[in-house]
């Protein structure tokens, strides 16, 4: 198929439409699909989430465009919108996708660092959890007690928590620190897909109609 689109003497604007119908309905439409799989292109699972089970980059792929660049027969593939942060710093969809697909390490100061307000957030489960690790203890009439979970929930903020696991372990709170974000591929195709993407596409126009419907399939 690559050689018969490379043989294929189409006029200009038909093979940028071509172009652009591989750029959205072929890869735009793969990354989504990656990203429902949880998978590079060439089915390799992505690096899990230290904390949680939920599917990553759930919105990533939604802000794929697609740009049309007759002036150099070809089209761009960019994210916009998304509306990330930092703090109140506004961070451009296009790194936040860059640092999801090649991965990064990210040096933190606590000076710099975003944080959520915690003084009116009640303890995490995580929280309670460590701190009844930890030994933690309330009085209780002439004795001493280890509260529940629930409790520690109920009468801490996750401000108060998170100084009292500090307290507790003995640990000065850290000034600085490295995170590092495995890459997790969407956006690429692999051989297989690409055959594809360009046989249907070709189809779509009204160009390669003696592919058959297995070539397709690969």
């Amino acid at each position: 198929m690559r050689e018969t689109l490379a043989k294929a003497d189409l006029p200009p604007r038909k093979r940028q439409r071509l172009l652009w119908r591989i750029a959205k309905l072929g890869i735009v439409a793969a990354a989504k699909r990656h990203q429902r799989q949880q998978a590079a292109p060439d089915g390799t699972p992505w690096e899990p989430r230290k904390r949680g089970k939920g599917k990553m980059l759930k919105g990533l792929p939604k802000l794929l465009a697609v740009r049309e660049m007759p002036e150099i027969q070809g089209v761009r593939i960019y994210l916009k919108g998304g509306n990330y942060r930092n703090g109140t710093k506004p961070i451009a969809a296009g790194l936040v996708g860059a640092v999801q697909q090649d991965g990064a390490r990210i040096q933190m100061k606590a000076s710099n660092a975003p944080r959520k307000p915690q003084a009116d957030k009640p303890a995490l489960p995580r929280q309670a959890k460590r701190l009844r690790a930890l030994g933690y203890k309330t009085r209780k009439g002439k004795r001493w007690v280890k509260p529940s979970s629930k409790q520690i929930m109920e009468t801490m903020s996750m401000a108060q928590a998170g100084l009292l696991i500090r307290k507790l372990k003995g640990t000065p709170s850290k000034r600085t620190w490295t995170i590092d974000i495995p890459g997790r591929v969407f956006l690429g195709v692999s051989n297989d897909e690409f055959n594809q993407i360009i046989a249907r596409q070709m189809q779509a126009i009204g160009f390669g109609w003696d592919v058959t419907a297995q070539q397709i399939r690969g």
